[in-house]
């Protein structure tokens, strides 16, 4: 029997700069998540890096578990940041409220860097927020700065003041 090489299949990738290195991070993901035994047997930055990958997994389930797992984690490993700044780009609620739940634990210094390193593609994700709020919650959030996803924005934003 000829062993088949599973290959990992993503959409098309997006680039960032950080700590003046250009990153090209899969726009989604589309392969099964491994399973526990797997899991447990990597190291811990190995499952860390498993799990940031996995914010980019096409379903949103999975990216909202995958984020609460590294969320905290920024401070160790600062690679974390565009990740993060990118999944706020979406229209999942839940991942939103992780955010919002976790700012305090994320490294302000490194998110200012990066909105300041990368300011088209951090343009592009304040975009995509406010679009969101119109398109599924300004019925729910009639104030705009009530939608978590702004209230996150805005606390970006204070970093730079």
């Amino acid at each position: 029997m000829i062993n088949q090489i599973n290959k990992l299949d993503f959409s098309h990738c997006f680039e960032v700069d950080f700590c003046r290195s250009l990153l090209s991070i899969p726009e989604r993901i589309y392969f099964n998540v491994p399973s526990t035994s797997q899991i447990i047997s990597l190291t811990e930055q190995q499952q860390v890096i498993l799990a940031v990958l996995f914010t980019r997994h096409h379903n949103g389930l999975i990216r909202e578990e995958n984020l609460s797992k590294i969320i905290q984690r920024s401070n160790e490993y600062h690679w974390i940041i565009p990740y993060i700044i990118r999944i706020m780009g979406e229209y999942v609620i839940e991942i939103l409220q992780v955010i919002k739940s976790n700012l305090d634990k994320v490294n302000k210094k490194k998110i200012k860097e990066f909105i300041i390193d990368n300011p088209i593609f951090y343009h592009k994700i304040e975009s995509r927020v406010v679009s969101y709020w119109n398109c599924y919650y300004r019925n729910e959030y009639p104030k705009k700065e009530e939608y978590v996803g702004i209230e996150i924005l805005n606390y970006f934003r204070s970093l730079s003041n």
